[in-house]
């Protein structure tokens, strides 16, 4: 005769099996949870990251005294970077500069633009740049600009140089000789390959120039814009490949565009001395209202 379990033995038993239950989902639910908040941390993380070093690596090639700050409902309203006060200029979102064309500069062994002029020859419509290679700058920058820009076609896209230092009509006011502001393009020259030498013609061979032995070229302007969403948060932006030295190009009409990353909660920037500050904040949803955020900070000593 066999003996069964009691209903006492039974009952004993489904208790401790539904505590042991209880427990293993409580773990496996706080595994889950652990996983979703790591990978969102990890996520986050990485696009700031990503994003702030190519603003960054774009940033260091600035023009010295080229980035102003703007507001993006209205481009009359700037201020230079040096000049931002942050808790007074809520409205200036936008950074703008323009970047000299450190790729076709530091694509060779040597430079392919050699940064130097020969001033004593130059005159209103040319001067000659000893040591560079201008049929290999042009290929670089045509490529790079969706073969929009380039020396030699009858393209008004055209490459430009500022001499340094600028002491021409504008240079008062800093970077706005350079087309940023109201559209004054005083100290900055564009310009076409002599001949595939290492020669320089100026566009605009009437318009009055201040020729010193040290020059920059330069083919884009550049502007960060963030675009707020439907989700409260904001799309950092890229525009570049525009020329406003070159009918008055600007980045809300003329440029490309692309998104450097989404859900950012914060864009702020300044300058102190040769310094330039950059913070940036960034959210990752990980679903029930609830969101992991993070914030990178960078200085770039000019």
């Amino acid at each position: 005769m066999k003996k069964a379990f009691s209903l006492i033995e039974v009952i004993f038993v489904l208790v401790i099996l539904g505590i042991v239950a209880s427990i293993s989902s409580q773990i496996i639910v706080q595994v889950y949870e652990n996983y979703i908040t790591q990978r969102a941390i990890y996520n986050v993380n990485t696009k700031t990251e990503l994003a702030i070093n190519q603003i960054v690596n774009r940033l260091t090639y600035s023009v010295l005294d080229s980035a102003i700050a703007k507001n993006k409902n209205d481009s009359s309203e700037y201020k230079l970077l040096t000049g931002l006060n942050l808790a007074v200029d809520t409205n200036l979102t936008v950074l703008e500069w323009i970047g000299y064309d450190n790729d076709s500069f530091s694509a060779g062994a040597t430079p392919y633009w050699s940064g130097v002029a020969n001033y004593e020859t130059a005159s209103k419509s040319q001067f000659d740049s000893p040591g560079s290679q201008l049929g290999k700058v042009n290929t670089i920058i045509y490529n790079l600009s969706n073969k929009q820009v380039d020396f030699n076609n009858s393209s008004d896209d055209k490459p430009a140089v500022i001499f340094q230092p600028r002491t021409g009509k504008g240079d008062t006011v800093n970077g706005t000789c350079m087309g940023l502001v109201e559209n004054n393009t005083s100290c900055i020259y564009a310009v076409s390959e002599n001949n595939n030498t290492t020669g320089f013609l100026f566009k605009d061979s009437n318009k009055t120039k201040v020729i010193t032995e040290r020059y920059q070229l330069v083919w884009s302007a550049y502007a960060l814009v963030p675009e707020k969403q439907p989700n409260g948060l904001y799309d950092l932006n890229l525009y570049y490949n525009y020329q406003p030295w070159d009918n008055n190009e600007t980045y809300q009409n003329d440029a490309t565009i692309k998104t450097l990353i989404k859900n950012i909660s914060v864009f702020k920037f300044t300058q102190s001395g040769g310094i330039i500050q950059l913070k940036l904040c960034a959210s990752e949803d990980i679903g029930a209202d609830y969101n992991i955020s993070t914030c990178k900070e960078k200085a770039i000593i000019r």
